[in-house]
């Protein structure tokens, strides 16, 4: 079961730390070509293994370099297990029907992830194909970024909190594999969710670059929900990443 998974992973490395793999062209040194980016994830998870409790490589990145970057993507979730960590595919599916279970099929037989991100406007069509797959799921209801205030904060119960419900009643039938994403940037937006499937797993984008503030995240979470913060770029593009990942870590407190 893909929630208590996690949790043993948390114990493991003794904080919530995930790893964003997004290589920017940028930041991985020799430039974007497959062989630099390869040696440059390879060199990431072998020095950051220890604190990270998974790793989530962002699907774009690597779909940016044609054919070769999808068998890329296979190589490095690959790495991710070889690390006994697990992958979390940041895709943002969001189809239904027979392209929802391809979908599916693409990311558990095909790329071997362990869990993917849904977008959920489609309903729960949009995310029980996966979850019928056995695959796990992380479903968006509160995104990082400003602008997703004009869709998600309509109506009444605001919609983050009408998926968040959706995704709680799915965790009723099938347990342990769904979690939401929730944004740090939105801690009083977050305080709204604490008692929505109070079981589910929140997978938390938005500290480092994107500015959120850790300690009243952790505050509108509560203490007793599992949380997954994800960084990316303040340790991909350090000098150190493996310092970069010790000191987020730290940061998120120490999970026992």
């Amino acid at each position: 079961m893909f929630a208590e998974r996690l949790r043993t992973a948390q114990k493991t490395t003794g904080g919530r730390l995930c790893i964003g793999l997004d290589p920017h062209p940028e930041i991985v040194p020799g430039g974007g070509g497959v062989g630099a980016v390869e040696r440059f994830l390879t060199a990431v998870i072998a020095r950051t293994k220890d604190d990270a409790c998974a790793y989530k490589p962002n699907s774009a990145f690597f779909e940016a370099l044609g054919a070769e970057g999808i068998t890329l993507l296979r190589h490095t979730i690959n790495r991710i297990h070889d690390a006994n960590r697990m992958a979390i595919l940041d895709a943002k599916r969001g189809d239904i029907a027979s392209t929802g279970a391809a979908y599916a099929r693409a990311a558990r037989d095909v790329l071997n992830a362990d869990a993917i991100t849904v977008v959920p406007y489609m309903g729960e069509d949009a995310i029980r194909p996966f979850l019928e797959s056995g695959i796990a799921v992380f479903v968006v209801a509160l995104p990082s970024n400003p602008a997703a205030a004009w869709v998600v904060d309509h109506g009444a119960p605001p919609l983050y909190v009408r998926v968040a419900e959706l995704a709680a009643s799915l965790d009723e039938r099938f347990p342990g594999q769904v979690g939401l994403v929730v944004g740090a940037t939105h801690p009083a937006k977050a305080q709204a969710l604490r008692d929505v499937g109070p079981r589910l797993p929140w997978l938390v984008p938005g500290i480092g670059a994107q500015g959120g503030e850790l300690e009243a995240f952790l505050e509108a979470a509560g203490a007793d929900r599992t949380l997954l913060f994800n960084v990316s770029r303040g340790i991909l593009a350090a000098d150190r990443p493996e310092d970069a990942a010790r000191t987020f870590k730290q940061s998120m407190g120490e999970v026992r």
